[in-house]
Order: C-alpha cells, then structure tokens, then sequence
C-alpha cells in the first residue's frame, strides 16, 4: 500500500504543478478581472441566497445553496485545512485564501454556465453542470464523459474521504473500532439520501447552518483562549507564505513552492472551484436566470474557505502542534483544540456533522454523474453503490485517500476550466446584460 500511495503522490506532484496552478489562478483573476470584480456583489448574493424564487427548477435557491455547501463543507475543513498546514507550512493557509477570493469569480462563472445549458428531464427534474455545458454549449460530447466520470470517482473517493477521517479520530479518542464508525455513518447516510433530491436538500437547509455554526464558535474559542499567541500565528502565517519554514528546533522544512501547492490545492479541495462540482447543484435551482444563481453560488466560496477554512487554519497554527511533522490531519486537529475543557468532543461533533453533510451532498453529484452516461434515473442503485464504498472508507491509509481525492478533482478541473475559457464570452454577456437591468430598476 505504500508503494501505491507513493506512485500517487508522484501523479499529484504533476497534476498539480505550476501548469495546473496558474490555470486555477489564471482563471480567478482573468474572471475576477473580466467581470469587473464580481465579488464586490458579495452582500447583495447573500440576500438573494435567502430569497425565495418560483421560477423554474427542482429545489429552491437556498436549497441548491445549502446542498452545495453541504458537499463543500466537511471533514477536509478541518482535517484538510490541518493537512495542508502540517505539509505545506503555515503559509499554505495565506494562499488557501489568496486563491479564495478570486476562486469565487470562478465559482460564479461555473453556476452562470450550468443553469444557462441545464436540461430538464422527462419527470421534469432540472439536470445540469459542467458535463451538460460541454455537451450543449459547446459540442464536446467527449470532454463531457472525461468530466462526468472524473466527478463519479471524486464522488465514490469523497466517501472513502469522509468515512476514513471520521473512523481514524473516533478510533483516537474513544479507541472505537473502524468498523463500528463506519457501520453508524453508513446508516445515518442511507436514511437520508435514499429519499432523494428533495430530502437531500431539506435535510440540508438545518444542517448545514447548524453545523457551521458550531464549528465557528469551537474555533474562535481556541482562538481567544491562545490570545496572545495571535500576533505570532499572523506573522508566522504571512512570513512562511514568502519564504517558506525553515528546518530548525524540530519543524520539517517546507519550500515556498510547496506552501503553495498544498494551500491552493486543499483550497480547491474544500470550494470546489475550478473543479465544477458544486454547478451541479446551482443547476437544480429554482432561478430567474443564471446569473442570480451565479451569485448565490459565489457566496458559497466566502463561507466555505474564507470563514471556515480560515478560522480553523489559525487555530490549528496558534495551538503550535503542527511543528515537528510528528502529527497529520486529524490527529493534528484534535491536538490543536484539546486545549479546550471538552473540545475534543466538540471537534468530534463537528467533524461527524461534517462528514455527514458532505456524504449527502456529495452522493446527490455522484448520482448526476452517472445520470449524464444512463440517462435516467439512477439515483437508488447508485446511492447503493455509494453505501458500499463508504463500508471501505474506515480501513484504508489516510495519506493514501487524500492524495486519490487529489487526482480525481484535478482531472476534474481539466475540461471544467476548458468550458470555461471558451465560454467566457457568454459568461460576460449574461452578466452585462443582468447588471444592467437591475441598474436601471
């Protein structure tokens, strides 16, 4: 197995080298750019995600909302965003959220194209994402397959993702077996995704504000209690940024170019942008035109990285474990809020909300994945399917699952950020064209 795991790493070191991080990057700033900085609508998007709309589609805008949240929001939060610190240095959390915010001109742009070449089908369900853009948009039947397998193997990996992360801290802390974990979780997933779309969604709407909610009070907890550590995590975070960690009193040494590599990469990893997946779930929404829904979805990249990722970056820093490389993941994270009375349980807690939320919403992808190939409804045997997977999650090597989970979103982003580019003209038109009719209401 770990001579597996080490051929994998050596893909992912190419997958996501310079070419596919300036492709990533290039594409944030030209949006960023070309759409007259779209984010600065941030507000306006976060009033219209709680706007109700009966136009056309299969699940509310807020539904869609909260179901991409749902996928985007788990265990690679936490276990991820202390990964990418333990292997990147400090510094890959500066670029985690550098990339952030031009991430969500591309987040915008993917929601704008996936609702503007949605199909709707003969139960009259809304369908759509980046396989139907390069489908109907573009004629590229074959970079439509690329993508929709990809997104079927980043699906079935997200399983092994989250039931691995939730088995290995619950065996750490209560010493429960793998097997007992991932029995649980199968179930509590099972009772929910097998309603549907519908019962994904609805599940979603409490969940998911529940849950981030908690989170955020656990990690500014961990905050104000380090308090006078912050100014030392700050600049610890913006030094090594530039400069990488040096290999002194113990601390692995990281490179700049790595610190970069791990914060841009787990970035995508945690928003999805650049990878397409969460216009999926823009796809189904009940929408006026694309690009309302195009900014809801944006706001998905300031909750997801810019609030969570980021709040729970600086507490895994300003704990201090991380230097010495002797800890990874969830041992990391567990580490880094056993300074407060009872925070193991409560890190416990939301990472099994975590994990939850994105198996529920990740299987809903999985489904429309495999939909794009058989075309029809699919959602029973695939969800069955996905069970299965999951019952494997809690066995197999941590480092081995999220280097796999890094192979099949960058082969996502591939023919994702294609559509993009060569759509990007249509992304501007939609744009103007609503800009102009809300300037002159």
């Amino acid at each position: 197995m770990q001579a597996v795991t080490e051929i994998i790493v050596r893909i992912n070191a190419f997958l996501w080298g310079a070419p596919m991080l300036a492709l990533i990057a290039g594409a944030g700033l030209y949006f960023t750019w070309k759409l007259k900085f779209i984010q600065q609508h941030l507000f306006r998007a976060i009033k219209l995600s709680v706007k109700q709309s009966r136009a056309a589609g299969s699940v509310s805008s807020f539904g869609a909302l909260v179901l991409a949240l749902a996928a985007m929001v788990g265990t690679g939060n936490i276990v991820g965003v202390a990964a990418a610190v333990s292997t990147g240095g400090p510094g890959a959390l500066f670029w985690m959220m550098l990339s952030a915010v031009f991430a969500m001109s591309v987040k915008y742009a993917e929601a704008v194209l996936s609702v503007k070449y949605r199909e709707k089908t003969a139960v009259g369900e809304y369908v759509g994402g980046p396989m139907y853009v390069l489908k109907n948009g573009l004629n590229m039947p074959k970079w439509a397959v690329v993508f929709a397998a990809a997104t079927a193997l980043m699906g079935f990996g997200d399983a092994l993702i989250q039931t691995n992360s939730l088995a290995a801290i619950y065996g750490s802390v209560f010493h429960i077996p793998a097997g007992w974990t991932t029995g649980v979780l199968v179930l509590l997933t099972a009772a929910v995704i097998l309603g549907g779309v519908k019962k994904i969604a609805a599940v979603c709407k409490w969940l998911v504000p529940f849950m981030a909610v908690l989170y955020i009070l656990l990690c500014l907890a961990v905050i104000l209690t380090n308090l006078p550590k912050l100014p030392w995590a700050v600049m610890c975070i913006f030094k090594s940024a530039f400069t990488g960690t040096a290999a002194l009193g113990g601390a692995v040494g990281v490179t700049v170019k790595e610190a970069v590599r791990y914060g841009v990469s787990r970035g995508v990893l945690s928003n999805e942008a650049g990878s397409g997946s969460g216009a999926i779930a823009a796809a189904a929404a009940q929408t006026p035109n694309p690009v309302r829904q195009g900014l809801v979805s944006a706001t998905t990249v300031f909750w997801d990285t810019l609030v969570i990722c980021f709040l729970s970056g600086v507490a895994v820093v300003i704990a201090g474990d991380w230097q010495g490389g002797a800890l990874f993941g969830a041992e990391l994270a567990q580490h880094a809020f056993s300074s407060l009375p009872g925070g193991h349980i409560f890190l416990l807690l939301s990472l099994t909300l975590f994990a939850f939320s994105t198996l529920v919403g990740w299987s809903y992808y999985t489904a429309e994945a495999v939909r794009f190939f058989v075309r029809g409804r699919v959602e029973k045997p695939v969800y069955i399917a996905w069970l299965a997977v999951m019952c494997a999650g809690g066995f197999l090597s941590p480092k081995l699952v999220w280097e796999l989970a890094d192979t099949a979103i960058a082969v996502m982003c591939i023919p994702n950020l294609l559509s993009l580019w060569l759509l990007r003209g249509v992304v501007w038109d939609e744009t103007k064209k609503y800009l102009n009719a809300e300037l002159s209401r």
